[in-house]
């Protein structure tokens, strides 16, 4: 049975920020729900269950200063299909200042598709961007469109590339 009285204790340390918190649910031989943080007072508390929120957690939605899941959330976080974090890294839709995965949102994004300040992709779209096709202020790649293109083919301001070089090179013969 659920214990609304250990939930209950638990929200009471919420609004202190200086006790620790150990909450496992149903049992903490076999927690579903983890909740497990140190707040600074001693090594980082582990965090394991189904869902996980802790200094590090570990779960299917995970948590935390450093989180490791499926869904994750967290300053560093790995995941699957949603991560999000400073520095997140996965397979499914990642975002974060440094985002690398499938589909990277981020200042710096680094994936097959990756959308940022920085982005480097194979579709790639940023203020620098490079890729095999790319669109952004500064513009490397195979396919390219920005201010300043530098490629094999594309449109630019400033355009660097091979069919605009062949272009004036045929001018001259």
């Amino acid at each position: 049975m659920f214990e609304w009285k250990r939930l209950l204790r638990f929200n009471r340390y919420i609004g202190k920020g200086n006790e620790e918190i150990d909450y496992q649910w149903p049992a903490s031989k076999f927690p579903l729900v983890s909740i497990r943080t140190s707040v600074g007072k001693s090594k980082p508390k582990i965090a394991v269950g189904v869902i996980a929120v802790g200094d590090i957690a570990i779960g299917l939605v995970a948590g935390g200063a450093i989180s490791l899941g499926v869904i994750s959330v967290g300053a560093v976080a790995l995941g699957g299909l949603l991560t999000l974090g400073a520095v997140a890294i996965g397979n499914g839709l990642v975002g974060g200042a440094v985002a690398i995965g499938e589909l990277a949102i981020g200042a710096v994004a680094i994936g097959q598709s990756a959308v940022g300040a920085v982005g480097i992709g194979e579709y790639a779209l940023g203020a620098v961007a490079l890729g095999e096709h790319v669109a952004g202020a500064v513009a490397i790649g195979e396919r390219v469109y920005g201010i300043v293109a530098i490629g094999e083919h594309g449109f630019g301001l400033v355009p660097i590339v091979g069919d605009f070089i062949r272009w004036v090179v045929g001018l001259f013969r």
